[in-house]
């Protein structure tokens, strides 16, 4: 469980709270909201000036919390002369975890056909993939990612999607920011809205949108209890989901 007490830091969140014990919870709002530093204080990157952070009962920048947590940023600067192998084979030794993990994650983000490119040589959206099977390889109770999709390319999202619709199915905690209407439709059960470093709503993803028939009526008023899912048509899927080049 993830519980925020009344969390603030001078300039940036004020009085935040919330409690995460099951599924995902997408932190939305603009750039500035305070998105950002709400993970830093989960990951213990900042230290609060009021509030409490507790993960699974410990302290964020506690040992016993480190191991439960696996932390994404937005931006991860590879070395470039390194190859995608090598990055991998530092967060497997990072993580301590068995070449079983590093496989899955390299798999997972399809990463495979690419272990001896240099990552000066990858597009933004591998190098983005490359970031998100280093940071989650090993699976840890809770994933906070901050805005990962917004590099990644659509392939990479449809495999992000289903690697975190697992994590949750097998009990994991997610704890994603996003401000894109797809990114927290397929990622969060609920949404927190930040606006100025202050909750301004939490609720169920599904009540962020409506959806209207041409003569305007509410879809809900004509199939009540009915939820809607956007999914692209199968063309779509084609051009943009097929694997670009690294």
């Amino acid at each position: 469980m993830v519980e925020v007490v009344n969390l603030s830091k001078k300039g940036r969140v004020f009085g935040v709270s919330f409690r995460l014990e099951e599924g995902a919870l997408a932190l939305v709002g603009p750039n500035g909201a305070g998105k950002t530093t709400v993970l830093n204080l989960l990951v213990g990157r900042l230290k609060p000036d009021r509030g409490e952070v507790r993960i699974f009962g410990h302290p964020p920048r506690s040992l016993e919390a480190a191991k439960e947590r696996a932390y994404v940023p937005q931006q991860i600067a590879f070395p470039l002369h390194l190859r995608v192998r090598e990055v991998l084979a530092a967060a497997q030794a990072l993580a301590q975890v068995g070449d079983d993990a590093r496989e899955e994650a390299t798999h997972r983000m399809g990463l495979t056909p690419y272990l001896n490119a240099f990552v000066g040589n990858l597009s933004g959206g591998y190098r983005q993939r490359l970031a998100l099977a280093a940071g989650l390889m090993g699976e840890k109770k809770l994933w906070l990612l901050d805005e990962p999709a917004s590099a990644l390319d659509p392939g990479g999202f449809a495999r992000l999607v289903e690697w975190t619709r697992e994590h949750k199915a097998k009990g994991g905690l997610l704890i994603v920011s996003a401000h894109r209407p797809d990114e927290v439709e397929a990622f969060a059960d609920e949404a927190l809205l930040l606006s100025a470093g202050r909750v301004r709503w939490r609720g169920p993803v599904e009540r962020l949108y409506t959806y209207r028939l041409p003569d305007g009526r509410r879809l809900e008023e004509v199939l009540p209890g009915v939820r809607v899912v956007r999914e692209p048509v199968d063309v779509l899927k084609e051009v943009l989901y097929e694997e670009e080049s690294a």
